[in-house]
C-alpha cells in the first residue's frame, strides 16, 4: 500500500485518536491491533516516533455534555457527577496498552459543543509536534480526517518530507451511516487528501489491522469482523 519508501527512511506517527475511534469503532466496526497498525504505517520504514492523541474527560466536561444533551431531549448514559472519573480509570488500561506497544499517549480536554457532540482539544499539539519531528524524519503518517489539518499537511511538505495520510472515505461506511441521524463519522476531507502526498484507506487495510478474537492488546470495542462490518448499537 505504501509508495515511494524504502528500509533507510524514518517515519514518525501521529494519530488524532478522536478521528481514529470514529473510523475504525463507528464508521468500519473493527477492532484494531496497535502492533499492526504500527506495521502497515511504517511500511518497511524505520519508525522514530508514534503518538497518539486522546481526549480526557474532567467533571466540568461531563456536566456541560451532560447538560446539552438533556437539553435537546437525549438521554444521559450516566447522570452521576463521578462519571468523568469513571471514564477516565477505564481509560487507563487503552493507554497502558498504547504504551506497552510502541506509542507514547498525549491527553487533552474534550470541547462540548452546544449540540452535545464532543470533541478533544488536540490539533494544535499534535501540529506542534509533528512540525518539530518533521526536522528528525523522512516521512511522516498523520492518522486523521479533518480539514483542519490542512495547513499542517502544506508546512510539512515545504519541509521536504513526505505526507502520507491514513483515514477512510469509504462509501460503504459513508453510505451506511447516512442511514442514521448522523453521517459517517470522522470521514476523510477531500482537501485533506488532496494536501497530502499519498493516501491509505484504512477500509482496504481493514484485515490487515484487525485485532483476532485471541489477542488481549486492545480494550472494550466492537467484535464485528472486518468483512462483516454489522452495525454498531449506539
Amino acid at each position: 500500500m505504501m509508495g515511494l519508501v524504502n528500509s533507510g527512511m524514518r517515519t514518525a506517527i501521529f494519530i488524532d485518536g478522536w478521528n481514529f475511534a470514529r473510523v475504525t469503532y463507528e464508521g468500519l466496526g473493527i477492532r484494531v491491533d496497535f502492533r499492526r497498525l504500527l506495521s502497515l504505517l511504517c511500511g518497511g520504514t524505520t519508525l522514530v516516533r508514534a503518538r497518539y492523541y486522546i481526549g480526557e474527560w474532567s467533571e466540568e466536561s461531563y456536566a456541560l455534555y451532560a447538560a446539552a444533551r438533556r437539553a435537546r431531549g437525549l438521554t444521559v448514559e450516566h447522570a452521576d457527577p463521578t462519571e468523568a472519573e469513571r471514564r477516565r480509570r477505564d481509560q487507563q488500561g487503552f493507554i497502558r496498552m498504547l504504551n506497552r506497544n510502541g506509542y507514547q499517549v498525549v491527553r487533552r480536554g474534550m470541547r462540548v459543543h452546544v449540540d452535545g457532540t464532543v470533541k478533544a482539544e488536540i490539533a494544535i499539539d499534535l501540529a506542534v509536534d509533528a512540525l518539530w519531528m518533521a526536522d528528525h524524519c523522512d516521512r511522516v503518517v498523520l492518522v486523521m480526517g479533518d480539514s483542519e489539518y490542512v495547513p499542517l499537511v502544506q508546512a510539512l511538505t515545504l519541509k521536504g518530507v513526505r505526507v502520507v495520510v491514513a483515514g477512510s472515505q469509504s462509501n460503504w461506511a459513508y453510505n451506511h451511516s447516512v442511514e442514521h441521524p448522523r453521517p459517517f463519522p470522522g470521514r476523510a476531507s477531500d482537501d485533506l487528501l488532496d494536501a497530502a502526498d499519498e493516501f491509505v484507506e484504512l477500509r482496504e487495510a481493514a484485515r490487515e489491522i484487525e485485532l483476532h478474537d485471541d489477542s488481549r492488546r486492545t480494550l472494550r470495542q466492537p467484535p464485528a469482523a472486518a468483512d462483516e462490518f454489522e452495525e454498531i448499537p449506539g
